[in-house]
């Protein structure tokens, strides 16, 4: 009854996760301020508008043409078909299944990410999507070892331009994600549902001095203007991956970090022809033990140790992949085909003050062990690793490196009914060898999971994905330090990305959500263009640079 409060109403799960977002169990629009029962019944936050805003850019989608990039017509009327109305997730998860051509509009990279702090710890409003991610190993006055991880994930509907033109702010313009999980070591992963909110709901806070962003009563918020620490952290969640649910929450404050690692090319990972990611990690963040704590199903955990990592990463084209605005890139991309997608990613910190951050992007000869669901775990992966090492002095280094994923979990668990797990098999023991400049003594790491059962959980979009705590040990068994573990596209979602975005998940709806390849007409296009000299030349030039500013990585 509390819905009819509203007019126009909510629907359930818009209700639902404004409700999560307040600290609520249940949605009682009558606990609401005056000011956000505004903003929740305003046109602009109606299920209406989402889909009329949607629909206006699927139109303008429709009518662009860029050379070598796949059309993506069939898909996109099919979507418009479906955007009568759509909730705000259903409207974000769509925007997630959009293709190669929805760069225009949003803020491109240059040459250099040029990244200048405190400036660039706030929240980019104008690219595509970005995320201040926290994790880390913590320890109870019982000596109990907690793991945490929260993120703030930021998506913009709609590029800038288009949404001023339909009326939305900046702000309102955002969808944002709040990820939170905790960790007992030897005992239960506990990872909240899902959460996303729409800017349109008057919940989404975000300034620049002091640094603080807000979703509901969820905050990461700075203590004094001009600078990033203190840094507190505040966040609930639920996991309702088995009745009764399980509440969880932190409040974490952080007095320091080491110091900022520029990551990929001196924070381009990479800057690529307008689009990549700027990229930039602080580890060795270190509790206060005075003010540092979390709660499983309310019992207070006051914290006494712990050594967490930040990362805040930002850009264009990223996710979902974007087109380069070179063209004899896009056609050299339109010959390449489509990749796998995905990665495995890992922030080890060592004991003695040492830190090193490596990724192995997911590529095409190892798909044998991508979207494995099949009784038998796969065998042993070995791939290439590359990243930085933070030495005690705070230098960074380039490394490189091997891995090995020597043990397999099954994703058999799920945090909310809506997100069934995929059973598919994830990584769950690594082994790496690091070349030089890593010290003698952490050239050989073993990394283990802090618990059995796996870490997986899901974006709101429908991605599953892989993040947990894990421990570092010398091939002796010696503990050296802790780390986490981040894995993602191994599991094929796509009906469950469908049905999120209100789509059917008949084969036909699948058809137009796979890969768009190439026609042999457009390759032959593509190799044409690319035998002329000037166009050839170009690319050459284009790839030095993209190289140049972490390609690679």
């Amino acid at each position: 009854m509390a819905l009819l409060l509203l007019a126009p109403p909510l629907d359930a799960e818009t209700a639902d996760n404004v409700a999560r977002a307040l600290w609520m169990p249940e949605f009682d629009a009558s606990a609401l301020s005056p000011q956000i029962a505004e903003r929740l019944a305003s046109p602009k936050n109606s299920n209406a508008a989402f889909g009329k805003r949607m629909r206006a850019y699927l139109q303008q989608l429709m009518k662009r043409w860029q050379s070598f990039v796949p059309s993506y017509r069939s898909r996109y009327e099919l979507f418009s078909d479906t955007c009568d109305e759509l909730t705000p997730h259903q409207a974000y998860a769509m925007s997630n299944l959009l293709g190669e051509d929805t760069v225009e509009g949003y803020a491109l990279l240059g040459e250099t990410a040029d990244l200048q702090f405190p400036r660039d710890h706030r929240v980019s409003l104008k690219h595509q999507v970005g995320w201040h991610f926290f994790v880390g190993t913590a320890q109870a006055a019982s000596g109990k070892t907690y793991g945490v991880e929260l993120m703030f994930w930021q998506w913009a509907l709609l590029p800038p331009p288009v949404a001023a033109q339909l009326g939305l702010s900046d702000i309102e313009n955002q969808t944002m994600e709040i990820h939170l999980a905790v960790t007992e070591a030897g005992g239960r992963h506990y990872r909240a549902a899902p959460l996303l909110i729409a800017g349109t709901t008057g919940l989404i806070e975000i300034e620049d001095q002091p640094f603080r962003w807000t979703i509901g009563k969820n905050s990461i918020q700075a203590q004094n203007a001009g600078e990033l620490f203190p840094l507190r952290l505040q966040a609930k969640g639920w996991d309702r991956g088995s009745a009764p649910f399980a509440e969880i929450a932190i409040d974490l404050t952080f007095s320091s970090g080491k110091g900022i690692l520029l990551q990929g090319g001196n924070g381009c990972a990479p800057c690529c022809a307008g689009i990549g990611t700027l990229y930039y990690s602080i580890p060795r963040l270190l509790i206060d033990r005075a003010g540092s704590s979390i709660e499983i199903n309310g019992e207070r955990i006051a914290l006494v140790s712990g050594t967490f990592w930040m990362d805040h990463q930002w850009g264009t084209g990223f996710l979902p992949t974007g087109a380069p605005t070179v063209a004899p890139l896009r056609a050299a991309s339109l010959l390449a085909g489509p990749s796998p997608g995905g990665w495995d990613w890992y922030p080890l910190q060592f004991d003695d003050n040492y830190e090193i951050t490596v990724a192995a992007m997911h590529a095409a000869k190892n798909k044998e062990f991508y979207f494995q669901t099949g009784p038998v775990a796969p065998g042993v992966m070995t791939v290439g690793v590359a990243g930085k090492m933070m030495d005690p002095r705070a230098v960074t280094h380039d490394i490189k490196g091997s891995l090995k994923v020597t043990d397999w979990v099954r994703a058999t668990h799920t945090n909310d009914a809506s997100y069934p797990p995929s059973q598919t098999w994830y990584p769950n023991r690594w082994e790496f060898s690091f070349d030089a400049p890593a010290p003698e003594h952490l050239r050989e790491v073993v990394m283990t999971p802090v618990v059995s059962t796996g870490q997986t959980g899901y974006f709101a979009n429908g991605a599953e994905y892989l993040e947990g705590a894990t421990t570092l040990s010398a091939p002796s068994g010696r503990s050296i330090g802790t780390s986490f573990a981040e894995a993602t596209a191994y599991a094929d979602t796509t009906k469950i990305q469908a049905r999120l975005a209100g789509l059917s998940d008949d084969e036909h709806t699948l058809q137009l959500l796979a890969p768009v390849t190439a026609s042999p007409l457009e390759r032959l296009g593509a190799t044409l263009y690319l035998l002329w000299p000037p166009n050839a030349s170009e690319l050459k030039s284009v790839l030095a640079c993209c190289a140049k500013n972490g390609l690679s990585q």
